[in-house]
């Protein structure tokens, strides 16, 4: 049945047993993954089969891991949507739409437009979750981010517009040349945890990072794409904002245990996928490789991958140390942040690598970056010593120093109260109530310019 017709379907099926809907529709979110899997795979196995060539470039296909797909193109080459857009060629086809590169008329440039399936063009769930793609996706504005720039309904199509990247998806390059060199492999994980960052960074979290979803183009430079699953790491009431049956969508080979199970999405599970990404990176291999989704789950939540130095001989031990920390079953036991990923690499300086792309470091960033080494001993002793003598020194010489003693008064306050009442009798008055002494240096205390006797008083002029 088309998907768009199940919804009415099962509800009038099951009637008021909202239990019964909610166990079918789970049966048949799973069911759905293990069929786009086999897909996938026996995609995969043909285009080995006979040699074809990787996609020419763009971006990656949906959810197949690239390579060609038989069916033939939804849109022929030279085809204009919205009077603006002008097919050029497929670049990918998968479970969740279409991927074309085009003219932009409009601008003179080339885009990629990403198409809703035809049986999903009327889906509002689909529908809503292509919006939510641009909506977040758009907001990240990074290098290693590809570029999202609208979403487009016209002739009957709905699609959004993105940044065409002229390169290669990192699962087509692995399946070509089977691992890359160490030096690059760190190069390009640089790249992927930082733009993993910038995502974290505005709270979004990708929730499906994988090989097929990372474009490399002619320069090296990466671009992390498809934020199709893309959600909020946080609900507006502060608690978790994918769990349950929304937390297990995404690529089995990819997702970390919790999500499998159905727990909490978080950035630790972005960061387990990042881990899986890196293990294939480095050594050509998936870290977990099954033939159903209840196999993924059982792997991800039991089995310890082999140690990458198991397949690369003179590994550095910097790049499988964070691989394996990022694998780790509880999340609390991963890396914090993608940042710090990029720094426990070999070499890793995630600030210089910043401040030479003219970014602005985030203290995030700041935090991560650099090694830490304790101070020495003998120095952080001598340097202890010397502030305390110089506290006493400043305690001894306080009472010497002050603004009394430096006034150095030539009479004690009792002998110069016994002369102000000498003066005021040798003037015939009497002492008034409102008396004060003391010595002050207050600007604002009234100070007594001139004095003069006249009439039996005594006047003065006060500042």
């Amino acid at each position: 049945m088309p998907p768009g017709e199940r919804t009415a379907f099962l509800e009038e099926a099951c009637g008021e047993d909202s239990e019964l809907l909610e166990e079918v529709r789970s049966l048949l979110a799973h069911e759905e993954s293990d069929t786009v899997f086999f897909a996938s795979l026996s995609e995969r196995l043909a285009a080995a089969m006979v040699d074809s060539a990787p996609a020419e470039g763009g971006t990656p296909d949906e959810g197949d891991g690239g390579g060609p797909s038989p069916a033939s193109p939804r849109f022929a080459p030279g085809t204009v949507l919205a009077g603006r857009f002008r097919i050029v060629a497929r670049l990918g086809r998968g479970g969740m739409g279409e991927v074309y590169r085009a003219d932009d008329l409009k601008l003179g440039t080339s885009v990629a437009l990403k198409f809703l399936p035809r049986a999903l063009i009327r889906d509002r769930i689909a529908r809503e979750r292509l919006a939510r793609e641009v909506r977040l996706a758009r907001g990240i504005a990074h290098p290693n981010v590809c570029r999202v720039f609208d979403l487009v309904e016209a002739d009957g199509e709905v699609f959004l517009t993105m940044e065409y990247v002229d390169g290669e998806d990192l699962g087509s390059l692995l399946r070509r040349i089977g691992r890359l060199p160490e030096d690059k492999a760190v190069d390009l994980a640089r790249q992927i945890c930082a733009g993993l960052a910038a995502a974290h960074e505005l709270g979004i979290l990708h929730r499906d990072l994988k090989p097929a979803n990372i474009m490399v183009d002619g320069r090296g430079r990466v671009r992390i794409t498809d934020f199709g699953l893309a959600a909020a790491a946080r609900a507006e009431d502060g608690g978790p904002a994918v769990t349950g049956r929304e937390a297990r969508e995404g690529t089995p080979a990819y997702m970390a245990p919790e999500q499998l199970a159905g727990k909490e999405a978080t950035v630790g599970s972005d960061l387990y996928a990042l881990g899986t990404v890196l293990y294939e990176m480095f050594t050509g291999r998936q870290a977990f490789f099954a033939d159903s989704v209840a196999e993924y789950r059982r792997l991800h939540e039991t089995q310890i991958p082999d140690r990458p130095s198991t397949h690369l001989s003179g590994m550095d031990p910097a790049a499988e140390r964070v691989i394996l920390r990022c694998l780790q079953k509880d999340p609390l036991a991963r890396p914090a942040s993608a940042l710090e990923v990029a720094a426990a690499l070999p070499g890793g300086d995630p600030l210089s690598a910043a401040l030479a792309a003219g970014e602005i470091p985030s203290p995030e960033m700041v935090a991560a970056a650099g090694a830490r080494s304790a101070l020495d001993r003998r120095y952080a002793a001598a340097t202890f010593l010397a502030v305390v003598l110089l506290l006493l020194l400043a305690a001894r010489l306080a009472g010497e120093l002050g603004l009394i003693q430096r006034a150095d008064p030539p009479l004690e306050p009792a002998v110069l109260r016994a002369r102000v009442l000498e003066l005021l009798e040798d003037l015939g008055l009497e002492p008034g109530d409102d008396q004060t002494e003391g010595f002050t240096n207050d600007p604002a205390f009234p100070r007594i310019n001139w004095l003069a006797f006249r009439e039996g008083q005594l006047w003065g002029f006060l500042n």
